[in-house]
């Protein structure tokens, strides 16, 4: 028996299934909701991309898939091979889960980018194989495309549908349009938006016939050009008659390679001498006969040197004045002449992919009193596109006009359930009365339809548009419906420090944050420090610094990266700490959270770095973002010139790519602290930390003394009495002097005025504030408190905010860090 096993996720059992032997793998493998990136190994054997995958199941198989998801779960529905496929290929049955569409004036095909973040031609595309959409705050969408574009005549209108998805969420909806012109406001046209999980109650799947494209059918009167093909044999290697069907060998000959190659089956006529008898004996005599051709092929005497190759032909449904003599006569091998019958025929057609139902678009354009007759063929075929028996229907059709002397076109759907069930079809067309100028038959297009009723997407918002089409197009006209939706998320309660998974509209980017980590990247809530995440969002002093309005698109950008892309909207750095993510915003400090001198440092891996002139010779900033009125992209640019600030383009900007931000005055925000940035924080310093490295975390301000600076006096607290202070390192007064100390937790003292003492140098006078202090003893206490000391000017010098922070084996920390200034934070937004 034969046995598939399912590997969905590693490290987790196998899925496994028994099927029977004899059943094909293909339809059981369309069925089996997979995702659209597949390993298929066949007892062993990796599938290649070239390889048949509609094969028989045999006793002993072992079938392997591994299932890596990298689009998502619609794939499994939206499977659809535009294209005649003999054999069933794995690239076409699995990789392409979405076909392209079509673009007039722009490129086509797979797109890594979703045009929600494109800034030119936005329109509406199938992106075969990409992510879904994943969309966070207030952004002007364009969805994508998830099947082709399916339309009907309804009382000689044409009706275009679109099925399109906005991607993995919930959203609210609003100025719903197409291009710039409100969907409203344009004649017949609807949409209908279903959330994910809601029940979409029928989905019509509609597949054209790529060879269908306006065809005209000629009238019975168009006959002139009968027979367009024909083929004279002289030998005739046999000729035998037999249950209704009559079978004719030749020796191969060029002229008969048309007939090889026609579509089957085909009509005919032929022509052949026979000999049958009649009441005064035998009667030999050509004879002319209609036919199917429903078999052509080729064949050899078997020779393995110099083979003999013929071509033999079987015809059935014989009909003509001889016809009925055939059963008694013997076939002659003197004559064979082959004649192309159809040319008043169009087809036949073949439907890309099984379907239940048949769309078939006509357009009948008719002068006054006038009207078109045809007949409509189908019949079903395997496949190799050979005919089912017994699938055959025939149906007729007849279109008139009301008009006595005016011209109108007339449009028509017909919609047929073929009685051969679900499958492939072939289908052709004849017309039955004549064609002229004022009376003209064209077959516009034909669908292969799918009808689906409740259909629910658990994970996707989902849009279905109807428009009505314009008749009379002047031009081709690309897809751009678009919406401005916001994404529904969790949040978090400061107040009871508690996750609320209630789903609600926000463009907060902490929102943005716990729902990308915990929701759609199934972490744990330990694994996040939320609070602070929160504590940072509530203390921005304006809501618009923490919007986040983006599309992500790309499966290959992991967790972590779009965690960071959403703080860095808000001037948040995410980072683990302990194996926590946790995050700091870059903003104004009122205190170091602690101080680094020669007591707890080592003088290995010290450096100080300084940039002499503008950091890497930029003199301006360039933030780019996304403008929420023309959805394109716009500019904030700042220079500098000496030291001041302007607004205006500089001579070398340093450039931010912001298009996760879509208001200006966050924009602006960003652009006015990068262009501080440049003029205020032009030193970086690196550190070895000893122990108390360990507590620090990256985007706090902490202070460091400069060993090698005689004005950074620093060292550790020996002792306290009052504000009388003991030191361990002599200290040298010039001028006005400020202390700093650190209490028994390491947290950093105010600044306050320090003098010396009269009686020793060994120490200062300060009104610190009455802290716990760590005395060194040797014994209990090894870590003492330390202090720095130091002009005003020298204090600020001691400020750095931490970037980088690395344990070492030995248990030090290496720590790099940037100048820190408050002068970066003082402006104010106009």
């Amino acid at each position: 028996m034969p046995l598939i096993e399912i590997q969905r996720v590693p490290g987790m059992p196998k899925e496994r299934h028994k099927l029977a032997a004899g059943q094909m793998f293909y339809p059981w493998l369309k069925e089996a909701c997979l995702h659209a990136e597949l390993d298929i190994f066949r007892n062993g054997v990796k599938v290649q991309d070239d390889d048949d995958i509609n094969f028989p199941l045999n006793d002993g198989d072992v079938i392997r898939i591994f299932d890596q998801p990298k689009g998502g779960g619609l794939a499994g529905t939206l499977l659809n091979p535009l294209e005649h496929f003999n054999p069933i290929k794995f690239t076409q049955k699995i990789l392409s889960s979405l076909m392209p569409q079509p673009n007039a004036g722009a490129a086509s095909g797979n797109s890594k980018t979703s045009p929600n973040n494109s800034l030119k031609g936005q329109t509406n595309i199938a992106r075969n194989g990409e992510a879904r959409p994943d969309t966070y705050g207030t952004v002007r969408s364009f969805p994508d495309l998830i099947q082709e574009s399916l339309f009907e005549y309804t009382n000689n209108l044409k009706y275009v549908t679109e099925m399109m998805n906005f991607g993995l969420g919930k959203y609210d909806y609003s100025s719903i349009r197409y291009s710039e012109s409100n969907l409203g406001s344009m004649a017949g046209a609807s949409y209908t938006i279903y959330q994910p999980g809601e029940v979409i109650p029928t989905v019509n799947e509609g597949y054209e016939f790529d060879d269908v494209d306006g065809q005209e059918v000629p009238g019975a009167n168009e006959s002139g050009d009968f027979p367009i093909e024909t083929a004279t044999a002289t030998t005739v290697i046999s000729g035998t008659y037999s249950g209704g069907q009559i079978a004719m060998q030749i020796l191969k000959q060029s002229d008969f390679d048309y007939f090889i190659d026609l579509t089957l089956p085909h009509a005919v006529t032929f022509t052949i001498n026979v000999t049958y008898p009649t009441a005064s004996g035998s009667k030999t005599e050509d004879i002319t006969l209609s036919a199917n051709l429903i078999d052509a092929n080729e064949t050899n005497n078997g020779d393995l040197v110099s083979p003999i190759y013929y071509y033999n032909f079987i015809f059935n449904n014989l009909n003509g004045a001889n016809a009925s003599i055939i059963t008694s006569a013997t076939i002659n091998t003197t004559k064979f002449i082959l004649n192309d019958n159809e040319a008043l025929v169009v087809g036949p057609f073949f439907s890309p992919v099984d379907s239940s139902q048949l769309w078939v678009h006509t357009q009948s354009a008719l002068g006054g009193n006038s009207e078109t007759n045809w007949k409509m063929t189908l019949w079903k075929v395997d496949e190799d596109n050979v005919q089912i028996p017994g699938t055959t229907q025939v149906f007729t059709y007849r279109q008139t006009t009301p008009h006595d002397s005016s011209s109108e076109t007339f449009y028509r759907t017909d919609k047929i359930t073929p009685t051969g069930g679900s499958g492939r079809y072939a289908i052709s067309f004849q017309r039955t009365d004549n064609s002229s100028d004022a009376s003209t038959l064209k077959v516009e297009e034909i669908h292969a339809v799918n009808v689906r009723s409740n259909v629910v997407h658990p994970a996707d918002s989902i849009v279905r548009i109807t428009v009505r089409a314009t008749e009379n197009a002047t031009g081709s006209r690309e897809r751009k419906y678009n919406a401005l939706i916001t994404r529904h998320t969790i949040t978090y309660n400061l107040s009871t420090q508690s996750v609320d998974y209630t789903l609600r509209p926000s463009r907060s980017f902490a929102d943005a944050v716990i729902h990308t980590w915990l929701i759609m990247g199934k972490q744990a809530e330990s694994s996040i420090d939320i609070f602070e995440l929160y504590s940072i969002a509530a203390s921005l002093p304006d809501v618009r610094l923490g919007y986040f309005d983006y599309t992500f698109d790309d499966e290959d950008i992991s967790l972590g990266s779009r965690v960071q892309t959403i703080c860095d909207a808000a001037t948040v750095t995410a980072f683990w700490d302990d194996g926590v993510l946790s995050f700091s915003r870059d903003e104004k400090k009122s205190n170091p959270v602690t101080v680094f001198n020669r007591a707890n440092m080592t003088t290995e891996g010290y450096s100080l770095s300084y940039d002499m002139t503008l950091p890497g010779g930029f003199d301006g900033v360039e933030v780019e973002y996304r403008n929420p009125t023309t959805n394109k992209q716009d500019y904030i640019r700042y220079k500098i010139s000496g030291s001041s600030i302007s607004e205006g383009e500089a001579v070398k900007s340093k450039k931010f790519e912001m298009l996760y931000v879509r208001d200006a005055y966050q924009a602006r925000d960003r652009a006015i602290k990068e262009v501080r940035r440049l003029l205020y924080s032009r030193i970086t310093a690196a550190i070895t930390a000893m122990a108390d490295g360990e507590w620090i975390n990256v985007g706090q301000m902490i202070q460091i003394a400069d060993i090698y600076d005689e004005n950074q006096q620093d060292g550790y607290i020996t002792g306290r009495v009052g504000n009388t202070f003991d030191t361990s390192e002599r200290i040298n007064f010039s001028g006005d002097m400020y202390v700093v100390v650190t209490d028994s937790q390491g947290s950093v003292t105010s600044r306050v005025l320090a003098t010396a003492r009269a009686d020793t140098n060994f120490g200062f006078i300060a009104a610190v504030p009455s802290v716990a202090l760590n005395i060194w003893d040797g014994i209990n206490v090894q870590s003492p408190s330390r202090y720095i000391i130091a002009t005003a000017v020298e204090q600020d010098a001691t400020k750095w905010t931490v970037t980088e922070k690395k344990p070492n084996s030995s248990g030090t920390t290496s720590i790099t860090a940037v100048e820190y200034s408050d002068e970066m934070f003082n402006y104010l937004i106009a």
